[in-house]
């Protein structure tokens, strides 16, 4: 009944929607971070381009993580005289020959150690990565073993390197806040077509509309796609050792050479597998005190975890954490997960009928 359910939601994915493209960026981002944790412990970079060059001509066999590996991966609005907070958080699990992705939504109500009940991107602004990296272990019971942050402001400048990316901007995006980035924010966006450098990018993921931290979410998942389409061009080969010496400014990760590549290994194995998942936290969008809230549904976040991502998960850590959240309503609630039951019989009944969806916008 696994393995069926398994191959049925893979070929239904395929159809529903192309998330390839997503991964690949992922899979390049582990290259070039590897790439960059290298150039970190040798200073000769130009033995750095050279070894580069001379993997890329062939199919490098990379490593592969031997047991699970669990890495979360932030996107951090450092400013000046201020560690930020983190803006796009997402847990990556690993292992050998499949990858599971959770995006925590900025938003998202939990407990932070000494700070008590705020936004979790607020665990990074109280205490950097550690902070960060404890209270997403906290959040969802499971031991995270390293981390990665991106500098939002340097990573515009990595963008700018891979000569921009070309992105659909959905509707007009207008937005004025005077206090913020050290000399205030200005978002002007045309709908359309645009092709965005490294600050519109920024402007584009930063958004945010009547959706609150959802459509961000969503907004950041196609700037990842509009970058796999840029970095999948034959004309970036020769632009990844430029794009090095300036992503090194941008990350910083307590990964080593060795497990990055590990990373990437696991990644490309999966992906060769179609053997990648993805999920984000479901739950119930409130204000509260007039600031927008995602409450956590726990109890639907153990089975997202445990049967969509293959985390290994428990049980009684979610039965408590259902009792820290009061439920919302349902015309409040949000959740874009894969359901087991009821998408399996919506795949037999596509099956039996032979349904055509590749064309049909859903």
């Amino acid at each position: 009944m696994r393995d069926r359910l398994e191959k049925k939601r893979r070929e239904f994915s395929c159809k529903m929607r192309n998330r390839k493209l997503f991964w690949s960026f992922i899979l390049c981002f582990f290259i070039i971070v590897g790439s960059l944790t290298h150039l970190g412990f040798n200073s000769d970079f130009t033995r750095l381009k050279e070894d580069f060059k001379s993997k890329v001509k062939g199919e490098a066999v990379l490593p592969t993580f031997r047991k699970p590996t669990t890495i979360i991966l932030m996107g951090v609005d450092e400013r000046k005289d201020d560690v930020g907070r983190s803006d796009t958080l997402m847990v990556l699990n690993l292992s050998q020959d499949s990858a599971s992705l959770l995006t925590i939504p900025r938003d998202t109500l939990v407990y932070i150690e000494r700070h008590g009940y705020q936004k979790i991107n607020a665990a990074y602004a109280h205490g950097g990565a550690k902070l960060a990296r404890k209270t997403v272990e906290d959040f969802l019971g499971i031991e995270v073993d390293h981390y990665v942050t991106i500098n939002k402001a340097r990573f515009a400048e990595v963008i700018d390197a891979m000569g921009g990316v070309d992105i659909y901007v959905e509707r007009e995006m207008h937005y004025e806040d005077p206090w913020d980035d050290d000399g205030g924010l200005v978002i002007d966006l045309k709908q359309g077509l645009q092709h965005l450098d490294g600050d519109t990018a920024i402007q584009f993921v930063r958004f945010r509309d009547s959706e609150g931290d959802v459509g961000r979410v969503r907004r950041q998942q196609a700037f990842m796609k509009a970058c796999a389409d840029r970095l999948s061009e034959p004309s970036m080969l020769i632009k990844i050792p430029e794009l090095l010496g300036v992503a090194v400014k941008a990350i910083d990760t307590d990964l080593s050479s060795s497990e990055m590549l590990a990373a990437a290994g696991s990644l490309k194995s999966a992906e060769s597998a179609g053997n990648i998942k993805t999920g984000v936290v479901p739950g119930w969008l409130q204000y509260i005190d007039e600031i927008s809230y995602l409450i956590p549904n726990a109890e639907r976040l153990e089975k997202v975890m445990r049967d969509n991502l293959d985390f290994n998960v428990s049980k009684k850590h979610f039965e408590r954490l259902a009792g820290e959240y009061v439920s919302g309503n349902d015309a409040d609630y949000y959740d874009v997960n894969f359901y087991l039951e009821r998408d399996l019989k919506l795949m037999d009944y596509i099956e039996h009928r032979k349904f055509d969806l590749s064309d049909n916008e859903l």
